[in-house]
Parts: C-alpha cells; sequence; structure tokens
C-alpha cells in the first residue's frame, strides 16, 4: 500500500515543481525520421486480474478493440470512396480550421464476479456476476499547440462517445469466461445464474484532456503530464472523473497517454517516429452516482450490493513502439468499489496498437 499511495504522489509533486518547465509544443519533430498518420490506428485492449495479480474475482477480465481515424481533413480527396469523402466533409464543419476532427469506434466486454465462483447459491454480501456488451461510437476534436495564427497554446483533446450495449445473459459474460476457462483447464464459475438480468445500456461520455512536456520535440528526451476531466451519464454508468499521467522517455508519441479499458480512453498521434519508449505513472478519481454492475438492473429486481461513491486507479507500466506499432502494459490498483469490499483489487492491462 505504501507503494501505491508513493506512485500516486508522483504526479502531484511533479505538477508542483515543474510548472515553468512544461510547454505544449506538438509540431512534428525534425531531427529523426517521422511518418505522418494516413488512415488510423487499430487498437486491442485486454485486462485481467490474473495478470500479475493471480486473482480471479470482481472486475476479473476486459476485452476491447477500437479503430480511430487520423485527421478526418486528409480523407476529402476526391480518391476515396465516396461516403468516407461525405462522412469526412460533414464533421470538418464541426470544428474550427486550425483543429483535427477524428472518429473512433469500439467493440467491449467487461465482466464482474463475487470472490466465491465455487458455488451456485445466491451472495448477497458480494458483487453480482455480471457483463456488460457494448459498442461505441465517438468524436475526437483535436487543437494543436499552433493555431492558424501561428501562435503556441497547449494542446488539447476533447472526446464525445455513445455507448449502446446490454448487461444481463444477452452480454454473454457466462459463455466468455466459462469458455476461456474450458481452454486453459479451469474450473467454471458456478453462479451465472444469479447475474443481472438482461437490459439495454446507453451512456453519453464527455471528457478533455490536455498534454503539457519539458522543452520540444526536438528534444529525443522528454516528460510530460496528461491531466484530464470528464463525466459520463446514462443508466450503465452515472459518474464524474478527473486525473492525470505522467511520463517521461525518448520520443514519446504525440497522443495523449495510456489509458485504462474505459470510454474515451484512445487517442492517436498525427506523426510516428521510428522508435519510442517510455514509462508512467497514473491515476484517476471517480465520483459515482450509478454503476449497474452493483446497483443492479434499472427497472427491475435483481442481485444488488451498496456501492462506495468515491473510487480511484492507480497505474504504472512501460511503453513502446515504432512507426506502424505500439505496445504498453499497465499494472493497476483499484479502490474499494462496494461497501462490503475487504479491500481494493490489482489488475494488469495490455494494449497493442497497430497504425496505417
Amino acid at each position: 500500500m505504501k507503494l501505491r499511495s508513493a506512485l500516486l504522489a508522483v504526479p502531484v509533486v511533479l505538477l508542483a515543481i515543474l510548472p515553468g518547465r512544461l510547454a505544449g509544443f506538438d509540431t512534428a519533430p525534425t531531427p529523426i525520421a517521422v511518418e505522418r498518420l494516413a488512415w488510423g490506428s487499430l487498437s486491442l485492449y485486454s485486462e485481467n486480474d490474473k495478470y500479475f495479480a493471480g486473482t480471479d474475482r470482481r472486475y476479473t477480465n476486459g476485452l476491447k478493440i477500437s479503430g480511430l481515424t487520423a485527421n478526418l481533413r486528409s480523407f476529402e480527396s476526391p480518391h476515396l470512396p465516396g461516403p468516407v469523402r461525405w462522412l469526412a466533409q460533414r464533421l470538418s464543419r464541426f470544428v474550427q480550421r486550425d483543429e483535427v476532427p477524428k472518429v473512433g469506434l469500439s467493440l467491449g466486454q467487461n465482466i464482474y464476479t463475487p470472490e466465491n465462483t465455487e458455488t451456485t447459491a445466491p451472495q448477497p454480501g458480494d458483487r453480482p456476476y455480471a457483463a456488460w456488451l457494448y459498442t461505441g461510437v465517438s468524436f475526437h476534436n483535436y487543437r494543436p499547440s499552433i493555431n492558424a495564427y501561428g501562435d503556441r497554446r497547449i494542446p488539447r483533446l476533447d472526446i464525445l462517445e455513445i455507448n449502446l450495449g446490454v448487461v444481463g445473459p444477452w452480454a454473454l459474460g457466462r459463455q466468455i469466461q466459462n469458455g476461456f476457462h474450458d481452454l486453459i483447464g479451469v474450473e467454471h464459475a458456478e453462479g451465472w445464474d444469479n447475474q443481472l438480468k438482461n437490459e439495454p445500456g446507453l451512456n453519453l461520455i464527455f471528457e478533455r484532456k490536455w498534454r503539457f512536456r519539458t522543452g520540444d520535440l526536438e528534444s529525443d528526451w522528454a516528460l510530460e503530464v496528461i491531466p484530464h476531466v470528464g463525466f459520463c451519464l446514462g443508466n450503465v454508468n452515472t459518474q464524474a472523473n478527473a486525473g492525470l499521467e505522467v511520463r517521461a522517455g525518448f520520443r514519446l508519441p504525440l497522443d495523449f497517454g495510456t489509458s485504462l479499458i474505459r470510454p474515451t480512453g484512445d487517442s492517436n498521434p498525427l506523426y510516428r517516429s521510428s522508435f519510442n519508449a517510455f514509462v508512467f505513472v497514473a491515476g484517476d478519481g471517480r465520483a459515482v452516482a450509478r454503476d449497474i454492475t452493483l446497483d443492479g438492473n434499472t427497472f427491475r429486481d435483481g442481485p444488488s450490493i451498496s456501492r462506495e461513491n468515491w473510487v480511484a486507479d492507480t497505474a504504472y507500466g512501460f511503453g513502446f513502439g515504432g512507426q506502424r506499432w505500439q505496445v504498453v502494459y499497465t499494472q493497476a490498483y483499484r479502490t474499494k468499489e462496494f461497501e462490503r469490499q475487504q479491500d481494493g483489487q490489482e489488475f494488469g492491462s495490455l494494449s497493442m496498437s497497430v497504425f496505417f
């Protein structure tokens, strides 16, 4: 616990001692080979409490695949397919001419179980069995550090996302978890008959991020601070959140940092360098008004448990990549999410991205 507290304190200390040294420059680095992103990125995320934690409980598995376009203004070429060009032209009208619009699509599933998965009996004192299967559509508005008049400013990213999905048996939690257990020779989770009932889910999410860095991009080594604030409204989650990431390394990518599986977590750079490597620490705090996986179904009786109103994640990890790919590993700790929970939870997150 002392290590986790120290990691959480690192971003706060750096913000206190470095404000005069942090800038927002994000023009293309000139001394090294770079390549402008032409179409976008495709990312795969896998999260599990088996990754360096060795448990199988609570938030036990997350899987997400997402795609994010490059600058939609570059899609207006007459050589592109008509529907692509039409979408790019329409969405580009919603942002200023010195800003960069992008669109993202995602498909994911989160699985939750109680601590004891060997019994078929209901467990009213523990987290209910639940799964959330969803698809997301997002609109990104990226404001680079150089405006239309050549003035410098802090880079900023605004993301508006809509998630549509389902909880309950239709979310396929039982099939995915126990099917994977069959593959690796592990006993089934036996209590899925007690999961949440079927319910469609809709969430509207907004988040704003900034990026501060030491020096400019002509320096190979740099440190960045990436704060964020946001909110989520819907019958699956209703909450407000804020946090930041601090990362340091060699030729840091021009994105907006590392994220666990959550809405608005994706970003990609305008340019990719030949090689980058970095380490990071991050934190995110949430004021939670609703979490369907704990509060239970909205309009039907079913399993539920009293949740905590304040939840936080701390994380640390490393990443490396090249012009066409990037790999990031994160070890995360989440504070207690419901009142009877004895302790927090640790889990790992692996993301792999390709750029084209």
